[in-house]
């Protein structure tokens, strides 16, 4: 692998056998994983089985057939509905698409990080994401993360791609990110962080921050042809408006509520005869009040809800519990945990080495605004206000693995006689 810089302009991925060894790699990990766990869904796992099972079965997103529900996205629901619809009730084809998300996060990672630091850092990144034990054995739980993840990078590698056309890109972006959204709201303001951190980050004029206005704009649009059904959906079962979920007063008072330690919270009895979107407005009204009455507190809430986002990492043996102790034995989830936790803390030690790497090389600013650092910050404000749990982080994991890249092609460079780590550079 070459470790060329970059700083003539951006670089695409190329398919070296460095590459193609990684993806067979990351497909491996997940066949095993896949072939030993078996698939029994718990926490929200279960959620979502139900719903896609009611879905499939009596055409309402819900619990039950005749209680339809608007508190959770529909967008995970609708992949897993679908597959359940074309195979039968079953798990193997959730399983083998979640191991396709998986691959396709791989190689949308590599396209990025080739795009900003080179290929050296492009293999480093998709290696990261191929070993990362939480993600090889995410394609055993059913959850939102590995979708979310897919179409978030997606978005940024089209939003970026060179050899589009603004209108084209744009429109391509905002319709990916119309998908996203339907499966977490949190998509709907990345058109502003993409668009902002490419300017920002290159201290652009006039003439591109207009045509990355243009791109939110246009991407907007496109954005509200995917989610406008969904909408008018929400409207006939309320008749009022709701964009995508009803979750969202409830997750902010989650996090802001007297005896809230920032994670999951069961919402009130007391509120449980009010329909979804009115128990949403009412915690939402009595969170914005909690804020407001105590600004202290809330900052202290924030910090303790960023070291629950950051400090560990074992969601992904916790939604596989029950297959875990089925075929290996209780013993086994400790070691699994310690496992997870070990992994994640040496890829936070690598992407503190990338960061370090991007500031000695391109400066405070450049670093801060990049796409890739940007929405990380922009994932990590929202469970600082809302509830928090550990497993949102990875919800930037692809943007992680670049860092992570880039903190390995630094400790290469450190060899003696080894060729500069890469700069960063997108035009």
């Amino acid at each position: 692998m070459n470790n060329r810089p970059t700083d003539a302009g951006p670089e695409e991925l190329r398919w070296t056998r460095s590459l193609w060894f990684v993806i067979a790699l990351a497909l491996s990990l997940r066949l095993i994983w896949a072939w030993w766990v078996p698939v029994i869904p718990s926490s929200d796992g279960e959620a979502y089985d139900a719903f896609a099972r009611t879905l499939v079965q009596h055409g309402t997103f819900g619990w039950e057939p005749d209680h339809p529900t608007s508190f959770w996205p529909p967008g995970t629901t609708f992949l897993h509905a679908s597959m359940f619809a074309l195979f039968g009730i079953r798990y193997e084809p959730i399983v083998a698409m979640n191991i396709a998300l998986s691959l396709g996060i791989v190689v949308v990672t590599a396209r990025l990080a080739a795009r900003f630091w080179g290929q050296t850092v492009a293999v480093l990144s998709a290696l990261v994401l191929a070993v990362w034990p939480t993600l090889v054995m995410y394609p055993t739980i059913l959850a939102s993360e590995l979708p979310f993840l897919f179409l978030t990078l997606l978005a940024l590698d089209l939003w970026t791609f060179p050899r589009l056309g603004l209108t084209a890109r744009a429109l391509l972006a905002g319709l990916v990110l119309g998908f996203a959204a339907l499966v977490r709201p949190q998509a709907l303001l990345l058109p502003l962080v993409y668009a902002g951190g490419l300017v920002l980050m290159h201290r652009a004029g006039r003439t591109a921050w207009l045509e990355q206005i243009r791109c939110v704009v246009l991407a907007g649009i496109a954005m509200a042809v995917v989610v406008a059904p969904w909408t008018w959906r929400n409207h006939q079962l309320y008749d009022e408006p709701m964009l995508i979920s009803s979750n969202g007063g409830i997750t902010l008072w989650m996090g802001n509520t007297p005896g809230t330690d920032g994670r999951y919270m069961s919402t009130p009895k007391k509120y449980s005869h009010l329909s979804e979107n009115e128990r949403a407005k009412v915690l939402g009204q009595e969170a914005r009040a909690y804020i407001l009455q105590d600004p202290v507190a809330f900052a202290a809430r924030a910090v303790k809800k960023l070291v629950i986002l950051y400090a560990n990492e074992s969601v992904g043996v916790g939604w596989n519990s029950p297959g875990i102790r089925q075929v290996f034995g209780e013993t086994w989830e400790q070691r699994l945990k310690r496992l997870t936790q070990a992994t994640w803390a040496l890829i936070c030690l690598l992407v503190a080495v990338g960061l370090w790497s991007s500031l000695r090389r391109v400066g405070f600013l450049a670093t801060l605004f990049s796409p890739v650092t940007l929405s990380i910050l922009y994932f990590t404000a929202i469970h600082m206000v809302v509830v928090s749990q550990e497993r949102y982080h990875l919800a930037f994991a692809g943007q992680w693995a670049m860092l992570a890249g880039l903190g390995l092609a630094q400790l290469a460079a450190w060899r003696p006689g080894a060729a500069p780590a890469p700069r960063q550079s997108l035009q």
